[in-house]
This record gives structure tokens, C-alpha cells and sequence, in this order.
């Protein structure tokens, strides 16, 4: 039984984009390579996918770009939703939706407070589960970087001089962050910083790339020449 996780570090899949004057535009498909392998690792032609929008607040219109780009365009044969947010579901009810899945896919947003709400649950043991039996696990932004043990507290501070790293589910080692070209050299260098303080090693991730962790080997994807994955410090 093959076990997998697949971390994204970023990139756009055709969502609305609201610009600042209030005018709106449609992003690029920019991780399309990355997205078909995900749908291609489950060895079915039209697999069942499970979208976790809990760090984005279960929105909908997430939810309608996932399915169209997934089911629309890669062949899924449903994108339906895990809404932990504002929804009362039972833990039976939930684990009735992960193992009766092919995927789990996790989307961007606030780490954190996607992983309290899960800890209400017990979400980390159920999701730990359904890896062991096979089921892909995937995830972009905040959903790649919450199989690791650690990621960092970015998202929640103001000042970088505050940075610390916080425990994330674990299930991959070390430490991930996401988006990495998008950060300052001086974000990266505090990073590196506190990965050496704290002696743990961790992978850099820039939008348009992925980790593939397959029963212990580690693949790394791009979908750009001039996106990469890297280890740090």
C-alpha cells in the first residue's frame, strides 16, 4: 500500500482575483502539471477528491475554483466539500467522507487557526489514518505545510523579529514554508536563522513547485524553470 503526500508550495488555478480599485480579473492555471499528478497518483481515471477549505473559512467560491479545476479540467469525479467551520458534523460523519475518498486536498490560508479547529475533531489522527491506507494526501500553502512537524508563525505576526516556529501534524519531518519567493533575503535569513537555533533542518518551497513524499523517497516537482525546492538552512 503505497503512502503519499504531495505539499504545493503555492500558485494560482484560476480563482477571481479582486485587484485594489475593486475591479476584478481571473488568475492564470499555473500548477497544472503538479494538480494532474496529483490526480494521477491515485491510479483511477476519475478519482473522488475531498476539498479542506477550513483555513480559508470553508468559502465557497474556493470551493468552485477547486471543482472546476480539478473536476472541470483534470477529470475528477467529484470535488466535495469538508466544511469544519461553521458546519456541526459528527466525527463518524467525517471519517464517512475522508475513506470514502481518493484524495484529500487542503487549501491555503491560515494555518493555525485551521489546525485548532482540527484538533476539535481529532482531524490529524483521522487524516494519519487514511495515509496509512493509501489514500493521497495534498495540500497547498497552509495544506502543504501542516503534514510537517514544524512551519512558521508568519501569518500571525506583524514583525519577523517575532518569528518562531510551531508544531504542525507531523506526518512529514522537519520543517516546510510555503511561497518562498515571494519572502525578503531578510525573511530567509531569520528563517535559517531559527532552523539552526533550533537545529532542524527544513525544504523552501516557491508557488509553482511541490514535495512529493512517497514511502520514504522525496520527489521534487516544478512546474517553472526558475521555481524551486530547496533545503534549508
Amino acid at each position: 500500500m503505497k503512502k503519499m503526500i504531495i505539499a504545493v508550495g503555492g500558485g494560482e488555478i484560476g480563482r477571481i482575483k479582486v485587484l485594489p480599485d475593486g475591479t476584478s480579473v481571473q488568475t492564470d492555471v499555473e500548477t497544472t502539471l503538479i494538480d494532474r499528478f496529483i490526480v494521477d497518483a491515485t491510479g483511477k481515471k476519475h478519482p473522488k477528491m475531498l476539498f479542506v477549505g477550513t483555513a480559508s473559512g470553508d468559502k465557497k467560491s474556493y470551493l468552485e475554483v477547486v471543482e472546476n479545476h480539478f473536476k472541470g479540467r483534470l477529470g475528477c469525479h467529484s470535488v466535495e466539500p469538508l466544511n469544519l467551520v461553521e458546519e456541526s458534523i459528527s466525527i463518524q460523519e467525517i471519517r464517512n467522507k475522508i475513506f470514502s475518498s481518493d484524495i484529500i486536498y487542503v487549501g491555503g490560508g491560515d494555518t493555525t487557526t485551521m489546525l485548532n479547529i482540527w484538533q476539535k475533531y481529532k482531524l490529524g489522527d483521522i487524516l494519519y489514518e487514511a495515509y496509512q491506507k493509501g489514500i493521497v494526501l495534498a495540500g497547498i500553502s497552509a495544506g502543504a505545510i501542516c503534514w510537517f512537524e514544524y512551519y512558521d508563525n508568519m501569518d500571525d505576526i506583524e514583525n519577523i523579529e517575532q518569528l518562531d516556529l510551531v508544531r504542525g501534524l507531523g506526518f512529514i519531518k522537519g520543517f516546510g514554508v510555503p511561497h518562498y519567493d515571494w519572502l525578503t533575503e531578510d525573511e530567509k535569513q531569520r528563517i535559517n536563522d531559527k532552523l539552526k537555533q533550533k537545529n532542524i533542518q527544513g525544504w523552501s518551497m516557491d508557488d509553482c513547485t511541490a514535495l512529493v513524499f512517497q514511502d520514504g523517497s522525496i520527489k521534487i516537482m516544478t512546474c517553472r524553470d526558475d521555481r524551486k525546492v530547496k533545503q534549508i538552512p
